[in-house]
This record gives structure tokens, sequence and C-alpha cells, in this order.
């Protein structure tokens, strides 16, 4: 018997049909049945259910049920490595990569005290840290500019690191990378083009047909 992990349901409901609506019910039922067929064991306590709702005064659903336990109710999720909070703030997410990233900086100044050249020291961060801090972040394209200025303050501390342990000759400066901002925007953009074809799993997303 093992484990089913990384399984999620979604379920748009009005909020007039909130404390009625049973689909999202129905739907875990439906994946106990198939857990069960599959030897697999669905466990409702190590799972979590994420309200989103923006109602002055959002109803109450009924409790969902999962493996036979009631599945906790919770502010802020993280699946498949991106965090979520119920009120879609960017907040939980941003302070959870720069963290991540933050402590990978001790590798870097780690590098730099031993005497490897800026452009390989360049070539680390570009590998190592940066692509924590661009996890899905056409996301977040629209982030305040607290949250802006708090994912470019790892990539400013990570260009100080390289400057502090190389000849200021060779050292680069905060123009040799584009700002993490820019390079979102740019996502964004690449991934809006992509969505115009009309094969685009996302092409519902901004046609009306």
């Amino acid at each position: 018997t093992g484990y089913a992990d990384d399984i999620g349901l979604s379920r748009t409901i009005p909020c007039a049909a909130v404390e009625t609506d049973d689909t999202m019910q129905q739907e875990a039922t439906q994946l106990d049945s198939w857990a069960a067929e599959t030897n697999m064991i669905m466990n409702g306590e190590k799972s979590y259910e994420l309200r989103l709702c923006f109602s002055k005064n959002p109803p109450k659903p009924p409790p969902l049920i999962l493996g036979g336990k009631e599945v906790p109710v919770v502010d802020c999720a993280t699946y498949l490595g991106f965090t979520v909070h119920s009120n879609l703030s960017w907040d939980s997410h941003i302070s959870h990569v720069t963290r991540k990233a933050s402590r990978r900086l001790h590798f870097l100044r780690l590098l730099a005290k031993g005497g490897m050249p800026p452009e390989d020291l360049i070539t680390v961060y570009t590998t190592l840290v940066r692509p924590v801090l661009e996890y899905a972040h056409v996301v977040f394209v629209g982030c305040t500019n607290s949250q802006r200025n708090t994912l470019e303050r790892v990539q400013r501390r990570a260009l100080r690191i390289i400057q502090q342990h190389t000849s200021t000759s060779s050292s680069p400066t905060s123009a040799s990378l584009p700002t993490l901002q820019s390079r979102r925007e740019e996502a964004a953009r690449r991934m809006f083009t992509q969505m115009q074809a009309s094969d685009h799993p996302l092409h519902y997303m901004i046609t009306n047909d």
C-alpha cells in the first residue's frame, strides 16, 4: 500500500451555493475510490483545504472528508513549490523564496573567497540562486513595490559578494545583470505571445471563443 502525493482538486462555487454544494465532497469520494482501486491511501489529515473568497461575509462550506478524515482548512498552502495565500497575496511565497535564495548565497561567498573569477561567480548566481527567485515568476509579475524590492535585494547582495572579493577592474556592477523585474516582465510578454496560439493550453484565458 502506498500514499498518493501532489494531487489537487479545485472547484469554483457561487457564494449562494457554498453551504449546500457537495461537488467537492463527491470528487473527494471518487478520489478515495480510485486510491482504493490502485492500492493506495488518501490521508485527509496530511492534506489541506485552501478557500479563496473575497466576500465581506464568506459562507462556510461543509467539512471536506478524505480518507475518512476531515481535511484541515488553512490560510496558506504550498503546492508544487508555489506558496499561495487565501487572500492571493504573494508575500508568503516571496518571503519563502528569498529566504531559500539567501541561504544559497553562502556558497557564492565561499567560492568568492576562494578566488573564483567574477564571470564564473555570476554563472553560479544565475544557475544556483536566481532560479529560486524566479520560480513561476510570471504569476507575480504585478507584485507590489515592496515585494519587488525584497526580491531585488537578494540579487544586489549577490553582486556585492562578488565585488567584495574580486579586483575593482574586473568586478561586475549592478548593470552586469538585468533586474529581476525586467526579466519577469519579459517572461510574461513571451508567455502572453505563446498563449495567443489556438493550440496553447491557456489560450482560453485570452479569448472569448
